[in-house]
């Protein structure tokens, strides 16, 4: 380096890196410094060579969560819905596509499970062996599976928790 004079530009080595053809660049160093340094510029190789040679970085994968997306949430875990913050109760487990039944107030909701997340575990909330039917069903889908229960209903051949 000698201060008060301009150094050399790295721009034609970086074009002939990034594959500017040779044609071009002899060109490019013409209309720069002219036709003599041209003629005798050299383009670096060993040093092209010594970069190619270097370790590409890479970035490197997160590992993933074990749990199983159906094990993430239980029927009856307390949730929030984000962005709203609104706070909902699970009535069915997240299926195959990832989508999750929430009990909100206003009614039940089908949402994706990244939008949710676990506030309070069924099992903090309700003792082990809670019928979630309670919350969950109509009083008619309660009603119809007790008679179910007790005799065979006509046109009613299996009890729908929808």
């Amino acid at each position: 380096m000698v201060i008060g004079e301009a150094g050399e530009s790295c721009a034609f080595y970086i074009a002939r890196k990034l594959g500017m053809p040779e044609r071009m660049l002899k060109n490019a160093v013409a209309a720069a410094y002219g036709e003599k340094v041209a003629a005798e510029y050299e383009f670096m190789d060993e040093e092209i060579k010594k970069i190619k040679q270097r370790s590409v970085i890479r970035r490197t994968k997160k590992p993933r969560k074990t749990m199983e997306l159906s094990e993430k949430f239980q029927i009856g875990d307390s949730v929030m819905i984000l962005p709203d913050k609104k706070l909902g109760i699970v009535c069915q487990k997240v299926n195959a596509k990832g989508m999750l039944r929430v009990q909100m107030p206003e009614g039940k909701i089908v949402i994706n499970h990244k939008r949710v997340k676990l506030q309070v575990p069924a099992d903090e909330l309700y003792p082990e062996d809670y019928d979630f039917s309670i919350l969950f069903d109509t009083v008619e889908q309660r009603k119809m599976r007790h008679e179910m229960e007790r005799k065979y209903v006509e046109g009613q051949l299996e009890y729908d928790s929808e």
